[in-house]
Parts: structure tokens; sequence; C-alpha cells
């Protein structure tokens, strides 16, 4: 299955958040079986399609290179802090800074019938497409559900999955396929005395 496809038909993600987990996606860096790393955001124009195909922008849209960097580093961080929010089980205490891409990316709050919103306030189309992504992941974090994107725990998968479990403790984007194959591998190493992966996590961590 598609990690996109995955992220809204398996995983029971609000709908608020099914685009913005195709955007996380949006690169697949899966290295096992068949699979081989994968990235839509090829160029300007291939960011293009893919904000009009998700109803981001208007038909005809055209990215210049400065958005298709910022579309990059939007990317970039949010995956690092779904992978952060494995790693942790809460929001990542480190604050990271966008830098000049959050410039360009200047959202209004606004407060209608259905509550408290954030839409994008000027710049252009792809600007304001990516200040939509963004500001879903800031509704997202204040309402809890950002805590629940994660990415998956197995190295050479890293899919952003949405943990739909009580507990809030998913660890794969899918067990039956990533959480089977990192336990199978851990089970062959213990058996022929080889360091499993968390013996090396564990080594080197300082302690």
């Amino acid at each position: 299955m598609d990690p996109a496809d995955a992220w809204s038909a398996h995983y029971d993600a609000p709908p608020s958040l099914r685009v913005l987990g195709a955007f996380l996606n949006s690169v697949d860096e899966r290295t096992f079986g068949a699979h081989h790393p994968h990235e839509q955001f090829t160029a300007p124009e291939a960011l293009s399609r893919w904000l009009t195909a998700h109803g981001l922008a208007r038909e005809g849209t055209s990215a210049g290179q400065a958005e298709f960097a910022d579309a990059l580093r939007l990317r970039a961080t949010l995956r690092e802090a779904a992978a952060a929010n494995q790693r942790t089980g809460r929001p990542s205490p480190e604050t990271v800074d966008l830098g000049d891409v959050a410039s360009r990316l200047t959202l209004r709050v606004r407060v209608g019938p259905g509550g408290v919103e954030l839409e994008p306030a000027g710049g252009s189309e792809v600007a304001r497409a990516l200040a939509r992504l963004a500001a879903v992941a800031v509704l997202a974090t204040a309402d809890g559900t950002w805590q629940r994107v994660k990415m998956c725990a197995a190295p050479d998968c890293r899919v952003v999955f949405y943990d739909g479990s009580k507990p809030r403790t998913g660890r794969w984007c899918a067990t039956a396929v990533c959480g089977n194959r990192v336990k199978t591998r851990r089970y062959r190493q213990r058996v022929s005395g080889a360091p499993t992966d968390t013996d090396t996590d564990s080594a080197a961590r300082p302690g």
C-alpha cells in the first residue's frame, strides 16, 4: 500500500490531517524488500502538480525555486518532529527554527462559527498552500493529535503514520510488516549472538 494511502485508509487519521500525511510521505525512504527510495518533489513543477492534485493550489500554479526549497525545508522539519514523537512519545522539547521559511508562511488567526481557524496571510499561491499545511500541524499540536503523528521505528522504512492506538504507543507503520521484520531480525541476531539493534542503541547512549 502506498504510504499516503496507508495514512488515510489504514490508520484512521482525522480528515484534517490526511493531506498533511500525504505531504510528509511525499518522500519514500523505504529500502527493504523491493522498495527503493522515491521522491515526488523532484522539481518545482512536480511540487506544483502535487499541490494542485491535493486541492491546495489552483490549476496552472507555478512554484519558483525559493518556494520549492521552502517546501522541502518544511517537510524535512515536520518529518523530524514526527520522528521525535516516536522517540519521546510527546512533542519534541527542542525548538526547530525554519529560518527564512517561516517569514514566507505567515498565518492569520480568525475566529469563525467553527471556532479558531488559521489561514494564510498573503504571499504567492504556493506560499499560501505551504502555509495551509503548516497551519494543520499547528492546530494538531493545539488539539493533541500531533503527538500521534510518528515516524515508523524501522530505520529502513521511515514512513510517517498516525498512531491511532489508545495508549499512543504505536511504533510501526504496520505491525504485520515492519514490526514483524524488526522482531524477526532481532530474534535471529540473538540466536546468532550478534548485537541486536536494541543493544547497539543502548551502547550508543551515554550511561
